[in-house]
């Protein structure tokens, strides 16, 4: 159907637009704004637009459903340990990186290959990012439109994450379809982290 065609194209399209982030190099924010809706970012240091790439890099694969285990450590690496989340599906932001991970790539499952950013601003020292973007909630028939906040350290790492989203019934539907992925991964992650606790224990 026309659907699916309109659906594989951009799903290829933005696959290969992160993978072309992934393979480019000490990229200026010329080179970025070539690629894409940036602006500003004109003093933005190394360290924050390699982030900002792999921020893009990841939000393709998760979109094509083909997130590498080394896309997801890079990507990690970019996120401080202790980096606030705010989404708007809860009334108390989350702490830390291990959580803002799960988080993330189950919002990323349940946006899967409609989510795209639109126009994308960077402060002059691109430590400061609005990022708009729009997405489908699963099969709910809802759509979001919404911006991301993100605010970097020095170094380049995410130190708060923040997501405002519209329309209330949007929202109220990515809520739904969060709950019934969020706190199973939530438990399993916790799980994981008291092994490790006990092996340094016992080390």
């Amino acid at each position: 159907s026309r659907h699916s065609r309109v659906v594989m194209f951009n799903h290829t399209a933005r696959s290969i637009l992160g993978r072309s982030f992934a393979r480019r190099s000490a990229s200026t924010i010329a080179d970025i704004r070539a690629r894409s809706h940036v602006l500003g970012g004109e003093a933005a240091s190394p360290e924050v637009l390699k982030t900002f790439e792999i921020w893009h890099d990841a939000v393709a694969e998760m979109a094509d459903d083909s997130v590498s285990d080394g896309t997801i450590q890079a990507f990690r690496e970019c996120v401080d340990e202790n980096v606030v989340f705010s989404p708007p599906t809860y009334f108390k932001p989350w702490e830390g990186r291990d959580e803002f991970m799960v988080l993330i790539e189950c919002v990323g499952e349940v946006f899967g290959p409609s989510f795209t950013y639109g126009r994308q601003w960077l402060s002059p020292c691109g430590r400061e990012w609005a990022l708009e973007f729009k997405a489908d909630i699963g099969d709910s028939g809802r759509s979001v439109d919404g911006i991301d906040l993100v605010s970097l350290d020095e170094s380049g790492r995410i130190v708060d994450f923040k997501v405002l989203a519209r329309p209330p019934n949007a929202v109220a539907a990515l809520k739904d379809a969060m709950m019934r992925k969020v706190p199973p991964r939530l438990a399993m992650m916790k799980a994981k982290q008291a092994v490790g606790g006990m092996g340094k224990l016992f080390a």
